[in-house]
């Protein structure tokens, strides 16, 4: 059985959708671990600029899965939780 051969177009926008993929994963799971935190401390914690994590937190607040909140003059991000799930004490 032979396989067609896959263009270097086709390979490059596969590893990017998995770089993409993980790379929110990875922004939801720091959201919610350590709640609100600006897109510049999300690029320091990941070792990039804040201009490569604002597209994918637009992206997360697309989904409905996390959102922006002006606090004072930063803006800060934070997952978006439904209210039974969080957990007060």
């Amino acid at each position: 059985m032979e396989f067609p051969e896959m263009l270097e177009e086709e390979e490059e926008e596969e590893e990017e959708d998995w770089l993409t993929i993980a790379r929110l994963e990875v922004l939801e799971y720091l959201l919610r671990r350590y709640g609100n935190l600006r897109a510049k401390d999300l690029a320091q914690i990941l070792g990039c600029k804040p201009a490569t994590i604002q597209p994918l937190l637009k992206r997360l607040e697309g989904c409905g899965r996390a959102r922006c909140l002006k606090v004072g003059r930063s803006v800060v991000w934070s997952l978006n939780e439904p209210l039974s799930e969080t957990i007060y004490y």
